[in-house]
């Protein structure tokens, strides 16, 4: 089992892997805010990237929430219109203060899988910048999956086209919804983007219908989109 975490963070994600699949795991993490260091740094088969990930090999802009290390972007517009800067019924507006942290240098998917290998499972999860690390992405793997805030439904969309061209034809959603939302298609997470919570059924993009789920002024619902 190989699995890249794109936005280790303070590390949940790569510790429930190793707590569901084995220590014998193999784990890629990729993190750019260097206020946050590795828990994992005495496994042997762990590696951590200290690089953003994104649509080519350079530098990108990096920003940082001094108040709260384990919030970072690349996207500009996360920062501008999420639900931790305009605010929703359950988050107050400017709950988060970015500031721009610097430039940092950047890697892709595409040479991270020439550098390590193609994975079993690729998380990603970035808060707004998911749709240029999926860019830098040109082959088909097992199973992808990534966050999604319905108030950047642009960057949703937009990750799935370039997905169905890759060959992805597959799809499931797990979150939290707000009343009224939870329907059969769609796994309801009282998390919202639990640690490996997979969808109960996956469906062709049309059929999953994920548009029942989005309404980009609530800026609400959010999850985990999973495509194989």
């Amino acid at each position: 089992m190989k699995i890249f975490d794109i936005g280790y963070n303070k590390g949940e994600f790569t510790t429930a892997s190793f707590d569901k699949f084995g220590n014998d795991t193999i784990i890629v993490a990729v993190e750019p805010n260097p206020a946050l260091d590795s828990i994992h740094s005495d496994k042997e088969n762990f590696t951590l990237v200290k690089k953003a990930v994104s649509s080519e090999i350079g530098e990108v802009s990096f920003y940082t929430a001094p108040f709260d290390n384990g919030v970072s972007t690349t996207s500009q517009e996360f920062m501008e219109i999420s639900r931790f800067t305009m605010g929703s019924k359950n988050l107050r507006p400017k709950s988060v203060y970015w500031s721009l942290d610097s430039a940092i240098q950047s890697t892709t998917l595409d040479q991270l899988i020439e550098e390590y290998g193609v994975p079993d499972y690729i998380k990603i999860d970035v808060e707004g910048g998911e749709l240029n690390v999926i860019k830098g992405l040109t082959q088909k793997t097992p199973e992808l999956f990534f966050e999604w805030h319905e108030e950047m439904s642009n960057v949703l969309y937009g990750c799935i086209e370039h997905l169905r061209k890759l060959g992805y034809t597959q799809f499931g959603v797990c979150g939290w919804f707000d009343e009224g939302d939870v329907f059969d298609k769609a796994t309801f997470d009282p998390r919202g983007d639990s640690y490996l919570t997979f969808p109960e059924n996956y469906y062709s993009w049309e059929e999953l219908e994920m548009e029942k789920l989005i309404d980009e002024e609530r800026r609400v619902n959010y999850g985990m989109v999973f495509a194989k």
